[in-house]
């Protein structure tokens, strides 16, 4: 009897110790695991205790991440080439484009009878809504790849503004439109890239122009450190945007596409603002759409 309650004290003290290694193999497992999850790791699932169930659950864990892994990598080359074809036919267009568009151009001025002049007029307006789609591409392409790289030195964001909405004066006309300008008594300067500046500026006014109802401002400010663009245009009642996915790529508000946009405009002043430390967001209030793009005030402006 006595060797009876031996055998089974041993036999519980030996499942008990199998159980406490048990318990702490699966926590080291799912603290590897956590590590793998949350990038912080890419180590195989590793034991040190020879279990068979364990060790086959761990071979599984590794194949399926070596898979993901796979997968990942998989998708980013196919990204990456697809990024490449974007960029080529891009570029590849933009000379015809332009040569199309001087030929039509010239055709405007030849004499042409009312009716003519009207196709004519037709066909250029779509023809520089093309070029804009393949630009828009074109600059998205360069700027996911990393390809270019943006300058940082201090530049006169008032006259950015300035010069960009004096170059949109024929297009607001054209719409029967004057926009409510106010970019302060004083020049205020940040650090960036000027031309990728001037790029968010133009996306931001184009946008306005695109979807307005009737109303565009335009607003420069500085306020406690920071430097402020808005852009302010009224929405129209039939199209209002969706606020979650306004600064997505591809997303117009717009299912029919009347519009002819590639709904990249906005998403590229995101990306250029963010390359450049800067943040943007956007409001809708009382049918005005707000938006926002903010930047650390550059206090040296020899830099």
């Amino acid at each position: 009897m006595f060797g009876i309650i031996v055998v089974l004290a041993v036999a519980v003290a030996v499942l008990a110790v199998q159980t406490v290694v048990m318990r702490r193999e699966i926590r080291s497992m799912s603290r590897q695991l956590e590590d793998l999850s949350a990038g912080r790791s890419e180590k195989k699932i590793s034991l040190t205790l020879v279990d068979a169930r364990l060790n086959e659950l761990a071979t599984q864990i590794n194949e399926n991440m070596e898979l993901q892994k796979q997968l990942r990598i998989d998708a980013r080359k196919s990204e990456q080439r697809l990024k490449d074809s974007i960029a080529g036919v891009s570029h590849d267009l933009r000379t015809p484009l332009t040569a199309i568009i001087g030929y039509i151009q010239m055709l405007e001025r030849s004499g042409l009878n009312g009716e003519q002049q009207e196709k004519a007029t037709i066909i250029l307006k779509k023809a520089n809504a093309m070029r804009e789609l393949v630009e828009s591409f074109f600059e998205l392409s360069v700027i996911e790849s990393g390809q270019s790289e943006l300058a940082e030195e201090a530049v006169n964001f008032t006259n950015i503004v300035s010069e960009a909405v004096v170059d949109f004066i024929p297009r607001f006309e054209a719409a029967e439109l004057e926009p409510d300008v106010d970019l302060g008594d004083k020049s205020l300067y940040i650090a960036g890239d000027t031309t990728a500046l001037g790029r968010i500026v133009q996306n931001l006014l184009s946008n306005a122009l695109k979807y307005t109802a009737g109303r565009v401002k335009v607003a420069l400010e500085e306020r406690d450190g920071e430097i402020i663009l808005t852009v302010v245009n009224e929405v129209r009642p039939d199209t209002p945007p969706d606020m979650e996915r306004i600064f997505e790529r591809f997303y117009t508000g717009d299912d029919c596409r009347n519009s002819g946009s590639a709904g990249l405009g906005l998403y590229i002043v995101k990306l250029l603002a963010e390359k450049m430390q800067g943040a943007v967001s956007a409001s809708l209030e009382n049918k005005m759409l707000s938006v926002y793009v903010v930047f650390q005030e550059e206090k040296n402006k020899q830099a």
